[in-house]
């Protein structure tokens, strides 16, 4: 019996140890770092992540360059805001353009350009120095497929094409002092031609013509030379251009 009674008595001393505050305080201490050492974890991970912008080729002449306004006026750099304004966050756009360019030479520029990347979107907007200059339909819609096979290759596999008509800068006051039937009916040419490579390429077109038609009553669409789109103009093809290729 005393034997017995002995043994009980050790139990209640060993069971009493193990719910003692030290020990319980320990337990606490082990949850604690493990909760610690997870939430350490998930700020890691969201330091980490980022969101991606989208990249945007922008190829042509005076009228992608922006001749006669700032380089925020240009049109590829207003496009990029009214997007952001939309909820779409472009990289700053990448200009291959010139004032004076014909077709070759935009093909020659890309040809000698070192491209560190491809891109999610690639307009082109070029034909209005080959018209001024007497150019050829034929020699353009030749150029344009070569065109199309470096804008192929700069794009990325999901890439998005548009192609932008070419403005008549017969409506321009520049324009005054030439036949304006004349430069409309060649510039509507040229257009015929990009609307049916577009089609051709199921690629999308925009036109902006009409809009430099307007030019011819209201001035403050003309830049200060005279001849190109004010930073006004350019805000309008930029509105016209995101609801056709985006919105």
């Amino acid at each position: 019996m005393e034997i017995f009674i002995r043994s009980i008595l050790v139990s209640i001393f060993l069971l009493s140890l193990s719910c003692s505050p030290e020990n319980t305080s320990e337990n606490d201490i082990n949850y604690s770092n493990i909760k610690n050492e997870n939430s350490e974890s998930n700020e890691i991970d969201l330091t980490n992540s980022s969101i991606s912008k989208f990249s945007f080729l922008a190829l042509g002449d005076s009228y992608t360059i922006g001749e006669g306004v700032n380089e925020n006026e240009r049109w590829p750099n207003q496009f990029v805001e009214i997007a952001y304004e939309n909820g779409l966050d472009f990289e700053k756009p990448e200009i291959i353009a010139e004032t004076g360019w014909k077709t070759y030479d935009l093909l020659n520029a890309i040809s000698q350009t070192n491209f560190a990347q491809k891109y999610d979107y690639v307009s082109l907007l070029i034909g209005v120095n080959n018209q001024f200059n007497s150019r050829s339909i034929d020699e353009f819609e030749k150029d344009l497929n070569k065109l199309m096979d470096k804008m192929n290759s700069l794009k990325k596999s999901n890439g998005n094409i548009i192609i932008i008509s070419i403005p008549d800068w017969g409506y321009t006051p520049f324009g005054n002092s030439h036949n304006r039937e004349e430069i409309s009916s060649k510039i509507n040419l040229f257009n015929n031609s990009l609307i049916t490579f577009a089609n051709i390429n199921r690629l999308k077109y925009v036109d902006v013509t009409e809009i430099s038609r307007r030019a011819i009553n209201e001035s403050n669409l003309i830049a200060s030379d005279n001849l190109h789109p004010s930073g006004l103009m350019y805000l309008e093809w930029a509105k016209k251009i995101y609801e056709t290729w985006i919105d």
